[in-house]
């Protein structure tokens, strides 16, 4: 008897719990029709539980009712600075914020107003052809509040960009990332081809293009390089993308290596690889990490030759080609401690007459890194002198 009491108790518990989020909801909702500002914005404060508690987030209705209040709050705050009635109240970096957060709770509702429809005994209502009957109840209102506030959304990327090219603050960069982000999803969803808004793929690799631009900026470079990739997918050149996409890649490889984490190193890589199978780096970023996973040279030096077969003015990989060599070469030293030059010698001097041609290149090819290419070259040649090669 105890336990049934207890269960009812926790029951009655979740439904007051669930019961107390939904009010929340629907307080909220009363403040939509306000014109002030500052009532729309604490209404969003005041709803923030319910968009956390799980008795409330997967609603559509919760997320429906949050969208149209950061909506109402851009629409005013933009109308009140269109007529310079905003008293300094709100900066362009709050209206961005409610427009930001107009579009992803609009978007999280989206799908969670698309529910299965049922019979009395719990079972789904099928179409004619046999498939669970689908309805909404605030989908077309959802459509309606994203599709005017489109251009904004594409006016906000650029106005957080050059926010952030003069500030230089991964906040304004991260900002316009957002932006950049939102406004994409919106022009290529199926409700904007419906409205007739359709973009091309040059423009949408070019938006692609900036808000990976922006994350890299922002040192999100897990976000970064997936946003330049698919710019370069759609054919986007300019900008210097392909160096921002692999630069991006660099440092989110470097991330995982930092960890440890060689198969999600290897599976950007190979990605990439895949994509564009033609680029140098990429190669030369696969012999760095079979050298630091293997803790070998010679896992290492196939993905070095590659590199420099691709692209043969690609400094950085004829000195990784020639340093592993000479590591080889080293390797043989120190495993023969009590060796004479003489008797050294046949096994060194085929490994320093590979490596000493490939530093050279190197060093030929980045003048300004050439330091650490002279120091190999120099010992190499220092060690064949003490073997009578000349």
């Amino acid at each position: 008897m105890k336990k049934f009491f207890l269960l009812l108790a926790g029951v009655t518990m979740v439904a007051s719990s669930a019961m107390a989020q939904m009010s929340l909801v629907k307080e909220a909702e009363k403040v939509v029709g306000s014109n002030n500002p500052a009532e729309l914005a604490a209404a969003l404060d005041k709803l923030e539980p319910a968009t956390t508690n799980p008795e409330s987030m997967n609603n559509a209705h919760t997320w429906y009712t949050a969208g149209r209040l950061a909506f109402k709050l851009f629409d005013q705050m933009q109308a009140m600075k269109a007529v310079g009635q905003d008293g300094g109240m709100f900066d362009a970096n709050m209206m961005g914020e409610a427009l930001n957060a107009g579009f992803e709770y609009m978007f999280k509702a989206l799908p969670l107003d698309s529910v299965k429809e049922t019979n009395k005994d719990g079972s789904f209502k099928l179409d004619k052809n046999g498939m669970p009957k689908i309805k909404t109840k605030y989908s077309k209102d959802i459509i309606a509040a994203l599709l005017p506030h489109i251009t904004d959304m594409g006016n906000l990327g650029n106005t957080y960009l050059n926010a952030a090219q003069e500030s230089q603050k991964a906040e304004d960069w991260a900002n316009a990332a957002k932006a950049y982000g939102n406004y994409c999803e919106v022009v290529t969803s199926p409700f904007a081809h419906a409205n007739n808004i359709n973009l091309g793929d040059s423009t949408i690799a070019e938006l692609k293009f900036f808000q990976g631009y922006a994350f890299y900026n922002a040192k999100d470079f897990a976000n970064a390089y997936p946003a330049l990739a698919m710019s370069q997918k759609l054919g986007y050149t300019e900008n210097q993308v392909g160096a921002y996409a692999t630069s991006a890649l660099a440092n989110l490889v470097q991330g995982f290596l930092d960890k440890k984490d060689y198969a999600s190193a290897y599976n950007y890589i190979d990605a990439a690889i895949a994509r564009d199978g033609h680029n140098a780096t990429l190669y030369d970023m696969k012999g760095f990490t079979a050298e630091l996973e293997k803790e070998d040279i010679d896992a290492a030096i196939p993905y070095y030759q590659q590199a420099v077969d691709c692209d043969p003015t690609y400094a950085q990989g004829f000195y990784d080609l020639g340093r592993c060599y000479y590591l080889q070469a080293q390797a043989i030293i120190d495993e023969n401690p009590n060796a004479t030059n003489a008797q050294l010698k046949e096994k060194l001097v085929p490994i320093y007459n590979k490596a000493l041609p490939l530093l050279e290149k190197a060093s030929q090819l980045n003048a300004d890194d050439a330091a650490k290419s002279k120091r190999v070259i120099d010992d190499i040649k220092y060690k064949m002198e003490l073997m009578g090669v000349k």
